[in-house]
């Protein structure tokens, strides 16, 4: 279960990073057109902006797998292995409870502007759906992630060890 969930967090990253790539290839190719034309390409802030949604969003989930959001551990670390484990335990808890509601609120959201067709405008009409869609897509990974921190943080409380094995990134420094 773990691989797939982590599969699934990959291939995310991986859009995400085709996402900046298109991203930096607009950028270049607008500033380009405006150095030489003095004119911009049609609609590319329009679609510069549906892409950094989809950046951001898409990216979430791998990133929660790699640790590499904001942690403050120094409360945590400072306490007995079973009672940081209820107090991750609960946090994570919660953050699951707040990202489902937003994947079911920004997917409502998404759908409507599916059936819609909604578009921004600009000098381009650009489909905002790809955009809307990305957001309940990427919050779902992101709680299909933190099971797995889950199970390890009840393990964790159960035995009274924490396990985990560290990773390259946690002893960089």
């Amino acid at each position: 279960m773990r691989k797939a969930i982590d599969t699934i967090s990959a291939m995310l990253a991986v859009l995400a990073a085709a996402c900046v790539m298109a991203m930096m290839l607009l950028t270049c190719l607008d500033t380009s057109m405006r150095w030489f034309t003095g004119r911009s390409v049609a609609g590319a802030q329009e679609i510069i902006e549906q892409l950094m949604v989809a950046i951001v969003f898409l990216g979430m989930a791998y990133a929660l797998r790699r640790g590499d959001h904001v942690a403050v551990k120094i409360v945590t670390d400072a306490l007995p292995v079973r009672l940081a484990a209820i107090l991750r335990l609960v946090g994570m808890a919660v953050m699951v409870f707040v990202l489902a509601w937003m994947a079911w609120r920004t997917g409502t959201h998404a759908w409507r502007s599916f059936l819609s067709g909604e578009v921004r405008f600009g000098l381009l009409q650009v489909p905002v759906w790809p955009a809307r869609v990305a957001i309940p897509l990427g919050l779902g990974a992101m709680i299909l992630q933190a099971l797995p921190g889950m199970y390890d943080q009840l393990h964790m409380l159960r035995t009274g060890r924490d396990d985990s094995e560290p990773t390259p990134e946690t002893h960089a420094f």
